[in-house]
């Protein structure tokens, strides 16, 4: 049967499935609709839905979803209308900024909820603007402690959350407000066009999710943590964060859709290139093939 929304419930026993199995939980973060069919036919367990994903794809840095640019929100219930069509039998996640002041986040959760989505996760995220300013940001009333609340909001209203954090501190307190799935996040995913240059190497970042995994376990022994960033940026490197830490899990961003379709595009153009205009031996090769 085709399914859109999914419960919490489901989308639980669907991840815990997966790790009774023995396979890890991946999410994929799509700013496209063919990426995110294409990620639901290659086994994806959750799509993310949020604004980082829709610059990536347009060939900008994803970190411009920080910057006072667009409305971070109204982008996400824009691209859902493209996105949440082509994806058949997958949980998609969508990325609400919770400090926008302007809105009832409330009502914001439960139109996400309405049109399709079966989850909800806090991104963009304050703590990307480094201690300092996330620091301001948080005296303001307008920081983290604001996506802790986004995410006890919907867990009072048994709607599936999945909190990223950076901190075991953070860890603690998305744990404490009943995140179900925790991305532990240790920066800009590296590789690509647009990826960081500059990254914990694999073992500090890797040691960083495992503090995490420890705090957040100390208060919930249940919540399910997944890696990202960083030095994370291939299934090579996926699996070392995973064997490595209590994490069952991973979040590909760019590393599942920029720098995959970076690397095919440049590929094909150049096989494109090398086609010759000889025209006659072209003919004669063509003449040559098997039908």
């Amino acid at each position: 049967m085709i399914r859109v929304r999914f419960t919490r419930t489901e989308v639980l026993e669907r991840l815990q499935g997966q790790v009774q199995a023995g396979h890890p939980i991946v999410m994929l973060g799509a700013g496209i609709g063919l990426t995110a069919r294409c990620a639901e036919l290659g086994g994806a367990d959750l799509i993310g839905i949020y604004s980082t994903a829709f610059y990536r794809m347009q060939g900008k840095p994803s970190l411009l979803a920080w910057l006072p640019y667009a409305d971070a929100n109204a982008e996400t219930l824009r691209h859902a209308q493209e996105i949440l069509p082509v994806v058949r039998q997958t949980p998609c996640i969508a990325g609400i900024g919770a400090h926008d002041m302007s809105r009832s986040i409330d009502l914001l959760v439960d139109e996400c909820i309405r049109i399709g989505f079966s989850g909800v996760t806090n991104e963009p995220f304050a703590s990307m603007y480094g201690p300092v300013f996330a620091a301001e940001l948080e005296a303001a009333g307008i920081g983290f402690s604001r996506e802790v609340d986004l995410v006890a909001l919907a867990h009072r209203k048994d709607i599936f959350t999945m909190a990223w954090v950076f901190t075991p501190d953070e860890a603690v307190r998305m744990a404490e407000a009943g995140a179900d799935v925790l991305g532990a996040m240790v920066g800009v995913t590296a590789g690509g066009l647009t990826g960081a240059t500059k990254t914990l190497d694999l073992a500090e970042a890797t040691a960083a999710v495992q503090e995490m995994c420890e705090a957040a376990h100390r208060i919930r022994p249940d919540v399910l943590v997944l890696t990202h960033g960083g030095p994370f940026k291939d299934p090579e490197t996926a699996a070392y964060s995973i064997a490595h830490s209590d994490a069952v899990g991973y979040a590909a961003g760019s590393s599942g859709e920029r720098v995959p379709t970076e690397r095919a595009v440049i590929e094909a153009t150049r096989l494109y290139k090398q086609i010759g205009l000889d025209k006659a031996a072209s003919t004669a090769k063509l003449a040559g093939s098997p039908n």
